[in-house]
């Protein structure tokens, strides 16, 4: 790979935009936040797409091993969006540029001296966008749940606990509504409005996938050091300065919260523990607070060094899917028995976005805080984890809370919301 660097602190959307024009397939994994470790780069690029999974991409990275570029976190290879279900889309990146936020520099990286100058110059060229402005209100979504159903979900949930067959659940459930409109535009509000370390927007022969996500699904470097960070915890941001840190400290001390997010990080530390050298998993944050432009969430990082194997880092993705977070434990049991409970696929909500590289560095989100467009309609997930303390009627004030954003970026509200 050749790598052409220069200082830099442009737009990165009319980068994007210049770079993807014409192309059915490209990405913009797009650190909008820098925040609690995560989010110094963002990596743009347009390439071929490719229908595949797990295995293949092993395969394909094992083919094409590459040693790592310096100073950059990507060596060339494959963005990723994994659905839920377990269906792989990918986007081959072998011209792409990074933006290092932290040294205010731009690379431009090809496989050859001409394509990385040639990609530069277009970056350069690029006309700055026009601001997005505001999305006129268009109404509220159409949920895939009424109220009543959602509060019988949840009892039918309670019943799972009861009997021992689960003993936390994530229930989700989807929005929708109509939109032709412009998904970039949409998506520049959305990252404008709620930035977040993997915000990311997708281009894909059929959809594109707009994403504010602060929750790391898995991050391994090269040489096989892992690092996953669940989410379990939400509270709304307050205006007010002394009610918002009440109430990110209200949550953080809440035992119905903590248990959830303690039963997810033992989840994550068995799931990694299973591939990972052992005496190596290690909890250096338990239950730390985050802050960001709409919540307060509830984090623990979990990390651990990955066994010697080939292309491990791609494998302990397979190995760690589905999410946790977005599972419940224990995960097989508890997600058989959401697959017979949910009104509809969860497609790429609740999945992993992120990319797989040639030298072996895998960093993955999870899909959250997203909305997928596709066939003239956009999709918005949202859900919350059940324990046998839950309480319904604060269950459903969390997923309105998560899903809101997502919807403003659209003009739209949420359908169960009060008042």
């Amino acid at each position: 790979m050749i790598v052409r660097r220069i200082p830099w602190r442009g737009d990165a959307a009319a980068a994007f935009a210049r770079i993807s024009a014409g192309s059915s397939a490209a990405v913009w994994l797009d650190s909008a936040r820098a925040a609690y470790g995560m989010g110094r780069f963002s990596i743009l690029g347009a390439g071929d797409p490719i229908r595949t999974g797990w295995d293949d991409l092993a395969d394909r990275i094992e083919r094409e091993a590459a040693p790592p570029v310096p100073g950059i976190p990507f060596a060339g290879g494959y963005a990723v969006v994994a659905d839920y279900e377990g269906a792989v889309e990918a986007i081959r990146l072998d011209r792409f540029l990074v933006v290092d936020h932290a040294a205010g520099e731009l690379a431009a990286v090809g496989p050859g001296a001409a394509e990385a100058a040639e990609l530069l110059r277009d970056t350069q060229d690029a006309p700055p966008l026009p601001d997005p402005g505001e999305e006129p209100p268009s109404g509220p979504a159409r949920a895939s749940v009424t109220r009543a159903r959602y509060l019988d979900d949840l009892a039918a949930v309670r019943g799972w606990l009861e009997a021992g067959d689960s003993y936390e659940a994530c229930v989700t459930y989807r929005l929708r509504f109509p939109f032709a409109g412009d998904g970039f535009a949409a998506y520049r509000r959305l990252r404008r409005d709620n930035p977040a370390p993997y915000a990311a927007y997708v281009r894909l022969p059929g959809r594109e996938i707009l994403s504010c996500s602060p929750e790391r699904f898995l991050a391994v470097s090269p040489d096989g050091r892992a690092e996953t960070k669940p989410i379990k915890g939400t509270a709304r941001r307050l205006a007010d300065p002394g009610a918002d840190a009440a109430a990110a400290s209200a949550m953080a001390r809440d035992p119905k919260t903590r248990a959830e997010n303690l039963m997810i990080a033992d989840l994550l530390r068995n799931d990694l523990g299973r591939i990972s050298e052992p005496g190596s998993v290690e909890v250096p944050v338990l239950m730390g607070v985050e802050t960001y432009a709409t919540v307060h969430q509830l984090v623990t990082t979990v990390r651990s060094r990955l066994r010697p194997r080939p292309v491990r880092g791609v494998r302990a993705a397979q190995a760690l899917f589905p999410p946790g977070s977005m599972t419940g434990a224990p995960k097989v049991r508890t997600v058989a028995l959401l697959a017979g409970l949910e009104a509809d696929p969860r497609g790429a909500y609740a999945g992993a976005l992120g990319y797989v590289s040639r030298d072996g560095a895998v960093d993955l989100s999870v899909v959250i805080r997203t909305a997928e467009i596709a066939g003239g309609e956009a999709r918005v997930g949202t859900g919350g984890a059940v324990t046998i303390d839950s309480d319904p009627a604060a269950e459903l004030d969390e997923t309105i809370a998560k899903s809101t954003p997502v919807l403003r970026a659209f003009g739209r509200t949420h359908p169960l919301a009060a008042g």
